[in-house]
């Protein structure tokens, strides 16, 4: 009885079996990184207050960070249309150690 070899095609999408998939996979995962922004605000007003700029820093990463201090409506349509809303004591603090950590300075 004769053996024959299994004649498996490769898919193209899927990459190489020589190592090549590995790249493809470390090169969809630095397009996938983000650059992240910060503004920190005392109140929503003082954020709302500022959209245009708000709207310049936004342009400058893939996503802005708004953080108010105080306690305040995280689904504020105006601002969450710039970036991501972060309102109360709690949040802050997460955010100012992240930017004391360089968080802000690097993709993730």
């Amino acid at each position: 009885m004769q053996r024959t070899r299994s004649r498996r095609k490769t898919d193209p999408r899927r990459g190489r079996r020589d190592g090549s998939r590995a790249a493809q996979s470390e090169n969809r995962q630095q397009a996938a990184l983000k650059r992240y922004g910060v503004q920190f605000y005392e109140t929503l007003a003082a954020a709302k207050s500022d959209l245009d700029n708000l709207k310049n820093k936004a342009r400058g990463v893939d996503q802005l960070n708004i953080i108010v201090k105080a306690e305040a409506d995280m689904d504020d349509a105006d601002l969450n249309a710039i970036g991501k809303v972060y309102a109360g004591a709690a949040w802050t603090t997460i955010h100012e150690r992240r930017v004391y950590e360089g968080w802000y300075l690097s993709r993730h």
